[in-house]
């Protein structure tokens, strides 16, 4: 069987399962208005009314039963994926395809000891959370992403899960409150006080842990749509990290109506000078500058100059009892860095979203610079997770309504955003750009961002 076809029948599988599993969640993203979002949140065991002995019993029987289940999962998975993958080498059929991948989700029958190819008899799966079925999507649709990276080709390996990786949980959990009626909650919602309490299978209930109110403004008001019945929720998935149970909290959320104009569009450019710059197609004098290229830079010089100075110092460590206490602060400092990145990618994300709703603006554009060659001068935010920006600026634009298109990068930093002309030369230093045609002159990051919302030379 030809790769090409492989790839096109489990890209049909794929789209046929999440239709109907998103049907029997009463949604179809991106089709009737809504998006999904998620949200990390802290769960701790519900002990209320224990003595501190059955406390401390109920609280180990939920984190091996958490710990059993994470593993059952993830295993399975890996079976069902390496199972596929095999099927495909070998040259199977459609047809043969088809039978492995019914054969890997029929329901598990103790009077059944054939019921699938891929012993799922020996693995203990918790009840009530998905099984072999959502397993079977999730290994498809990674599979399917790997085919289309390389993977017949040597380019990428085939990519298994962890045993510990975060294990998925349908809508078999809720969320409730123990006040006396909705207006008391209400008024403890942003209290530190408030408390949230999530039922899930087998009786296990869950409070979270929102943290300060004035940090978890967002999420707190998420929750009040939650009660209130405008958002819903959809398969998560959950994870014990560090000794902690985290739950990676899927929301559905309508997408908000308002009035945008098809014609207007924002050109966003991630600047050499400035990190990002927003331009209009229609107006030429209406831009916004968003971030400081000193503070990113400041910030950016001291976490890579800690960074050295720990690898330095790590040097000569080697193995033993001591090593992962000796890497614990480049861990550290590792995680310092990636919430910084994200931050300021949401930051930025949510100041370019604005400014296209503030004007209207149907669509916005930006670059694709999925081949773009960091030279170590230029692109101030090369290590700081641009495609990353870019899924931000995406579900943010997505809430109302506005499109995101890529953009071929070619030359928008050469071109003259009033006349048209280009030629090399035109930008004359980082900040500075001047039309050797007409003897425009602008901000260089501005004109980049103008050209990029004139452009029209759209990448699929």
């Amino acid at each position: 069987m030809k790769t090409e076809e492989t790839i096109d029948w489990i890209d049909s599988c794929i789209v046929c399962a999440g239709r109907q599993e998103r049907r029997k969640e009463g949604m179809l993203p991106g089709m009737f208005g809504s998006l999904i979002l998620t949200r990390k949140i802290q769960l701790i065991p519900c002990t209320e009314g224990m003595t501190t002995d059955e406390a401390k019993v109920e609280v180990n029987r939920i984190y091996q039963l958490l710990r059993d289940g994470i593993y059952a999962q993830n295993k399975a998975y890996n079976i069902f994926i390496s199972r596929m993958y095999t099927a495909t080498l070998l040259g199977a059929s459609k047809e043969e395809l088809k039978e492995i991948r019914l054969k890997g989700e029929r329901t598990p029958k103790e009077s059944d000891s054939n019921y699938s190819l891929y012993d799922f008899d020996k693995i203990k799966f918790i009840k009530g959370l998905p099984q072999a079925s959502a397993l079977g999507e999730q290994a498809l649709k990674a599979l399917k992403k790997q085919q289309k990276d390389g993977l017949y080709k040597g380019k990428v390996s085939l990519a298994c899960r962890k045993l510990d990786a975060p294990m998925w949980i349908k809508t078999k959990f809720s969320f409730f409150h123990k006040y006396n009626d909705y207006q008391e909650f209400l008024d403890h919602l942003y209290c530190d006080d408030l408390k949230i309490y999530m039922k899930f299978v087998q009786g296990i209930v869950f409070e979270t842990v929102l943290g300060n109110p004035h940090k978890s403004e967002t999420i707190r008001a998420e929750f009040q749509q939650i009660f209130e019945g405008h958002y819903k929720l959809c398969s998560s998935s959950l994870q014990i990290k560090d000794k902690k149970i985290m739950l990676n909290l899927a929301i559905d959320i309508p997408e908000k109506e308002i009035e945008l104009n098809d014609e207007t569009v924002v050109g966003v450019d991630i600047g050499i000078a400035i990190p990002a710059v927003c331009a209009l197609n229609s107006r030429e004098y209406i831009h916004k500058s968003i971030g400081s290229a000193e503070e990113l830079l400041r910030i950016r010089t001291q976490l890579q100059s800690q960074k050295r100075r720990l690898q330095k110092n790590l040097k000569n460590t080697t193995g033993g009892h001591g090593r992962s206490h000796k890497l614990a602060p480049l861990d550290k400092l590792a995680k310092r860095e990636r919430n910084f990145v994200q931050t300021y990618n949401h930051m930025i994300s949510k100041t370019v979203v604005e400014f296209a709703v503030k004007n209207k603006a149907k669509y916005i554009n930006l670059e694709d610079l999925s081949n773009y060659k960091d030279n170590g001068s230029e692109f101030i935010l090369r290590n700081w997770s641009y495609f990353e920006l870019q899924s931000q600026i995406e579900y943010k634009a997505k809430m109302h309504g506005i499109i995101v298109r890529k953009i071929n990068p070619y030359h928008t930093s050469q071109i003259c955003s009033k006349c048209g002309h280009w030629e090399e030369g035109q930008r004359i230093s980082q900040s500075k750009f001047k039309c050797k045609s007409c003897g425009y002159e602008s901000n260089a990051d501005f004109n980049a961002a103008r050209n990029i919302a004139l452009s029209t030379d759209f990448i699929e």
